[in-house]
Order: structure tokens, then C-alpha cells, then sequence
């Protein structure tokens, strides 16, 4: 009984020195500061995440992708093969393309399958 009553007054002292006293234990890439006596726990805070790159906004439609090609050179497939020029121009129903020997090429807008930039 006797060293049980010795055991709790030491506990009971440590605890009060504790308290006085606090803690703190530091490492080189960690903040971590422990105080007993309030029972508080500090840490360094994060920092904050960069915001995600935000994608492309996708065309709406091929005649809006057409529009942005404007004056570039592009392969367009159609149901007969495909086609290689530069798109001079996008109209409601048809674009206008230039191949490379200059002759232009009207494709309508509702054949066109696949349209790539070169």
C-alpha cells in the first residue's frame, strides 16, 4: 500500500511539473509544440495546395473546332478519303479549304468525319 501511495505522489509530481513547465519538441521539418498544462497541440500549418490546372474547354461543335483552325493547315476525312490544306474559310454549311497545289476544296460541314490539325 505503502509504495502504491509512493507511486501516485510521483506520478502527481511529474504531472506538476509538466504543467509548470510544458514541453516542446522541435525537429528540423516538423513544428510540433505539446504544453500540458493548457493541453494544446500546435503544428505548423500546411500549405495551401496550388489550384489544379484548369483543362481546355472543349469545342461545342465541329463548326466551332473548324473556326478555331482558321488559316491553319489541316487534314479533314470526308466519306471519299481525306483531304490536306490549309482551311481558308468556314461558312454555315461548307468550309473552303487550299491545297498545296492552290486549288480550292468545298466540304460540307455534314460530311466531314474527322478533322486534324498538322
Amino acid at each position: 500500500m505503502g509504495l502504491l501511495n509512493q507511486l501516485s505522489q510521483n506520478n502527481t509530481s511529474l504531472i506538476d511539473r509538466a504543467t509548470t513547465t510544458g514541453v516542446e519538441v522541435d525537429f528540423p521539418s516538423v513544428d510540433f509544440n505539446v504544453d500540458f498544462g493548457g493541453i494544446s497541440i500546435d503544428r505548423r500549418p500546411t500549405p495551401p495546395t496550388p489550384n489544379p490546372p484548369i483543362p481546355p474547354t472543349s469545342p461545342a461543335s465541329i463548326r466551332e473546332l473548324l473556326l478555331s483552325l482558321v488559316n491553319e493547315q489541316v487534314e479533314v476525312t470526308v466519306p471519299f478519303g481525306p483531304l490536306t490544306g490549309v482551311l481558308l474559310a468556314v461558312r454555315n454549311d461548307y468550309i473552303v479549304l487550299v491545297e498545296a497545289d492552290g486549288s480550292q476544296v468545298l466540304i460540307r460541314i455534314d460530311k466531314i468525319e474527322l478533322v486534324s490539325e498538322l
